[in-house]
C-alpha cells in the first residue's frame, strides 16, 4: 500500500494528534498508541517501569502509524512525508502500537530532508538573484527585452525581495524545493511586474 492510499487513521471529522504530541510521547515510553480521550485523540506511551515491570494499555484504538504519517505531512512536505514512510516501512497498522525509536528516527530523517531542501532552495535563489547579476537574471532580462544595466539597484532589490516572498510562500505551503524552471518563470513574472 502506498502512502497516497493510506486509510484515515482516525474517524473522519476528528482531529489527529500533532507531530509534537508524538515527539513528546516518544520520550515517555518504548511504544506509542492512540487513545480517544473524550472527543480528541491522544498519543500515549507505554513500556517498562524503572523496575522492569511492563506497562500496557487497554483497548488500543485507531491506527497510530497512519496518524503519525499524517502528522508528518502537517509539518513537512508531502515528498518528505512519503520518503520517510517508504524508507521506514511505515504502513497502516490498525490497533498496533508504534515504536518510539521509529518516531525518533522518522523525525530525524524528516528534519534532515527539510534542511537539505532548504539548501537546494538557497542555491536556486542565488541562481535567480537580480542583485547578484545572475545568469538567469540576465536571461530573463533578454527574454523581456530589458537592458540589465537599465534595471536600477532599487528595482533589483525589489525583485529579489519579491522572489524571496515566493520562495517563503512555497516553503510555508510545504511545496519545496522550488525547481529551477519554476524559479525562472517567477523571475520573468517579477521582472515584468517591477520593470514592466
Amino acid at each position: 500500500m502506498t502512502i497516497n492510499a493510506l486509510p484515515p487513521p482516525i474517524p473522519r471529522g476528528s482531529t489527529g494528534p500533532s507531530l509534537e504530541s508524538f515527539r513528546a510521547a516518544a520520550q515517555g515510553g518504548d511504544w506509542l498508541h492512540l487513545a480517544q480521550d473524550g472527543s480528541s485523540w491522544q498519543v500515549k506511551a507505554s513500556g517498562a517501569t524503572p523496575s522492569g515491570r511492563q506497562v500496557a494499555w487497554v483497548e488500543p484504538q485507531g491506527d497510530t502509524t497512519s496518524a503519525f504519517v499524517d502528522a508528518l505531512g502537517q509539518s513537512f512536505s508531502r515528498g518528505i512525508q512519503a520518503a520517510v514512510a517508504r524508507e521506514l516501512g511505515l504502513q497502516p497498522a490498525p490497533g498496533r502500537p508504534l515504536a518510539s525509536r521509529m518516531v525518533e528516527q522518522a523525525l530525524e530523517m524528516a528534519q534532515t530532508g527539510q534542511t537539505a531542501l532548504e539548501g537546494v532552495d538557497f542555491f536556486t535563489r542565488l541562481n535567480v538573484s537580480a542583485k547578484q547579476d545572475s545568469t538567469e537574471f540576465l536571461r530573463a532580462c533578454k527574454q523581456l527585452g530589458l537592458d540589465p544595466a537599465g534595471v536600477a539597484p532599487a528595482q533589483r532589490t525589489q525583485v529579489d525581495a519579491l522572489m524571496q516572498q515566493r520562495f517563503d510562500a512555497a516553503a510555508a505551503g510545504l511545496q519545496g524545493p522550488v525547481s529551477p524552471g519554476v524559479a525562472r518563470d517567477w523571475l520573468v513574472q517579477t521582472l515584468r511586474e517591477v520593470c514592466g
